[in-house]
């Protein structure tokens, strides 16, 4: 095999990120350039910024795609190959050194090769002979390739190996914010056939409208810095290495033809007869030597083919498996790709009674014995040649008991978080939890967690059933679950605009306008958990409006009444239409409307600044967590420093009262939310440190901005490309909070901000 054994890795994550994006669960027609509903916020299809982002649905970068159509497709040949090796031992160029011509091929694909929503004929692609795709699942963390699903199952049931690959925006949000928006995307899980995950980093598509360079404006260092930040969370969410795509030429020029991956497989984009490789690596695991093989089933669209060096054997991630002791569970099969022979297996540790098939993988048999967790691996092997080993979990449960559930109550815009659990006589999580009829914002984890923020008030009926991997049905209890509405109670104050000082007003029903601030009741509002705006028990609605137009602003009942939804800079933004609310003009009394949320691009060209006049101060209020009960503390004990965010019950206390501002900075007790000494790496302590003088421009690790929702959000710092979270989702006062990756519905890494 030739992905060398794992050395010291380089853990350093920083990057000159300018924006993040929600971890979004739907996706955008290929074609579309529309704005779209998710989970009821309004979003576009290409981040903002004035980029037009016209490559997501391509494979890979214009600048590449045009270095393939200059030079004609040679196919490889075994001369030419043995030619490399003795080449590269003696002249140490680099060039490929497999002993023999690959031989073993397969595409990858985007939306591209979807023209007007095609499906692709995954059984003519497997007939041709091609035994792996790589499918595009994202671009940065704004873009998900909308075939991707269907692409994956499609290709797995054709008999292919298949594996995400991301293409990485390294200068629109941190690479493991981008790596956790990928796994998320793509529902990556091991399954027998899912190859590890991809990191395509190549060429700046955008190079000529974000105003940088062929390496996003990175120096060597900071890119070296950005791959590590993804390589490492996509290792330790995934845990497998990263594979990684590129060119000789812009590895030389983008990272200084960095070491730090050579554990890494190596997937070469080269058109030329032998691949040209980065001096970093001795081989290459995949290599792209084409993008233009006519796509099998096609007769119009063509497609990118690779090879698996002859060398290399890559065996795919089994899934933990659970069943009943004394059962017979569905046979399970390793897979392997070899670029040369036909792969044999062998298996340790598995449970007593179930056996391997070294010519096919296949796992089975009956299981004899208690109930017991084994960790067994599987190894294959091609004679004379590599080896690849995979451990995972079999448990071997016991009889199955649930006690009843009792029926819910939520509120709307508090957290829920509910474990159950069904006894197996083994420790931990070992069967599979599912819910029907949950009431929308809240999900169940595969664990057994309910948690999530009631979106809608009414009862429903849930049913929460329990499996294990034959998938018959071990439990089932059914619950009712209402959900009330707010009580209308939360923190009030001045609503202030960034422009010129001045408040929201509430002149009369229908006059909602901008005046100097005053401690007149008329600018007193309330922001209630469940996102409605309030002043004397009326809600601040927008009406409605076409187009580009502002909607006039009016108060109406509360009672199912319009939600708004705070984002980064402090823009206070309609969830009903996806305007932002804005001010008309200076003069005192210009009225307050909702208008089309408007930016400006900084000096990189690949964020937006709000402008000043959708720029809003809220009360201070809480940040309360996705762990029920509990909210982001500044309370220490007598003669602690205050220093350390930690979680407390929430009490509503000056010591939970954070600001959002606009210039991205989060605040509390005249402090900032920053980070322990600067260090941006996960686990970092997260604390209150020293805010910077008025007018200034904050330093990177004290900007934050709020993605998803629209009640839970994640307060992502983009400088770390990293969130805020309770490590652990620990039910407890006293946690420190710190950073870690972004995974969204992680109820320790929801805050509802006021």
């Amino acid at each position: 095999m030739l992905r060398p054994l794992a050395g010291a890795a380089v853990i350093v994550v920083s990057s000159l990120t300018v924006a993040g994006s929600a971890l979004i669960s739907a996706q955008a027609s290929p074609n579309s350039s529309s704005p779209k509903t998710v989970n009821a916020v309004t979003t576009s299809a290409s981040p903002p910024g004035g980029i037009k982002r016209f490559n997501e649905g391509a494979t890979h970068s214009p600048q590449l795609e045009r270095q393939f159509a200059r030079k004609a497709t040679v196919a490889p040949k075994v001369q030419a190959a043995v030619a490399a090796v003795a080449n590269a031992a003696v002249a140490n160029s680099a060039m490929a050194s497999a002993a023999v011509a690959p031989t073993v091929q397969g595409i990858d694909v985007a939306s591209f090769q979807h023209p007007n929503g095609a499906a692709i004929n995954w059984s003519s692609v497997a007939a041709a002979g091609y035994k792996f795709a790589f499918i595009k699942a994202t671009e940065g963390s704004y873009y998900t390739n909308p075939y991707y699903a269907k692409d994956k199952s499609g290709a797995e049931a054709a008999g292919l190996f298949v594996a995400p690959y991301v293409f990485a925006i390294p200068n629109y949000s941190g690479g493991a914010f981008q790596a956790d928006y990928a796994i998320a995307q793509a529902a990556y899980q091991p399954d027998g056939r899912t190859l590890p995950i991809i990191l395509d980093i190549e060429y700046d598509p955008y190079v000529s409208s974000d105003g940088t360079n062929q390496c996003y404006g990175l120096t060597p260092a900071q890119m070296v810095s950005w791959i590590a930040a993804f390589s490492t969370e996509a290792h330790r969410r995934t845990g497998q290495q990263t594979v990684i795509y590129s060119t000789a030429k812009w590895w030389q020029t983008c990272t200084g033809n960095s070491t730090a991956f050579s554990a890494d497989p190596l997937w070469i984009a080269s058109p030329t007869s032998t691949p040209a490789l980065p001096t970093s690596w001795s081989d290459y695991t995949y290599w792209q030597y084409t993008n233009s093989a006519p796509l099998p089933g096609s007769t119009t669209v063509t497609t990118d083919a690779s090879y698996i060096n002859s060398n290399a054997l890559e065996l795919a991630a089994l899934p933990a498996q659970s069943n009943a002791s004394a059962s017979a569970p569905k046979s399970v099969t390793a897979g392997a790709l070899s670029g040369g022979a036909v792969a044999t297996y062998s298996a340790s540790g598995l449970p007593a009674g179930l056996s391997i098939d070294p010519a096919s993988g296949a796992m089975s048999g009956t299981l004899s014995g208690g109930a017991t967790a084994f960790h067994p691996s599987v190894t294959a092997a091609v004679s004379g040649g590599p080896s690849a080993t995979q451990s995972f979990t079999w448990n071997v449960h016991g009889a199955v008991s649930m006690a009843s559930v009792s029926n819910r109550t939520s509120t709307l815009g508090n957290p829920a978080r509910i474990p159950l659990s069904a006894p197996d006589s083994l420790p931990g999580c070992t069967l599979t939890f599912s819910a029907s009829g949950l009431p929308s914002g809240l999900t169940m984890s595969s664990c057994g967690v309910i948690s999530g923020w009631p979106q809608v008030s009414g009862q429903s009926n849930v049913t929460v059933h329990v499996t294990d991997s034959s998938g018959a049905a071990l439990a089932q209890q059914s619950f009712t679950w209402t959900v009330n509405q707010s009580t209308g109670t939360g923190p009030a104050g001045q609503i202030t605009l960034k422009r010129d000082g001045k408040c929201l007003a509430a002149l009369s029903g229908t006059n909602i306008a901008i005046e100097r601030c005053s401690t007149n009741k008329n600018q007193k509002w309330r922001i209630v958990p469940d996102g409605t705006v309030r002043i004397n028990g009326q809600c601040l609605t927008a009406k409605s409006a076409t187009g580009t137009a502002s909607a006039a602003l009016d108060l109406a009942g509360c009672k199912g009444g319009q939600r708004w939804q705070l984002n980064s800079n402090a823009v206070l933004m309609n969830l009903t239409d996806g305007r932002c609310l804005a001010d008309t003009g200076v003069p005192n009394g210009s009225p307050a409307v909702a208008a089309v949320c408007q930016a400006t691009k900084n000096n990189t060209g690949s964020a937006s600044t709000p402008s000043t006049s959708q720029q809003w101060t809220l009360p201070a209020g809480p940040l309360t967590s996705g762990i029920a009960g509990y909210c982001a503390s500044t309370w220490h004990p007598a003669r602690v420093p205050l220093g350390p965010v930690t979680t407390r019950l929430c009490d509503g206390t000056a010591a939970q009262a954070w600001t959002i501002s606009p210039d991205g900075t989060i605040r509390a007790r005249g402090r900032c939310l920053g980070l322990n000494g600067g260090v941006m790496t996960p686990g970092t302590q997260v604390r209150l440190v020293t805010c910077p003088a008025t007018g200034a421009t904050p330093s990177a690790s004290l900007v934050w901005q709020l993605t998803g929702g629209p009640t839970g959000v994640e307060l992502f710092n983009p400088a770390a490309g990293l969130c805020m979270s309770d490590p652990g989702d620990r039910v407890a006062a006293g946690v420190r909070l710190v950073l870690g990756g972004c995974v969204a519905g992680d109820p320790g890494m929801s805050w509802r901000v006021s």
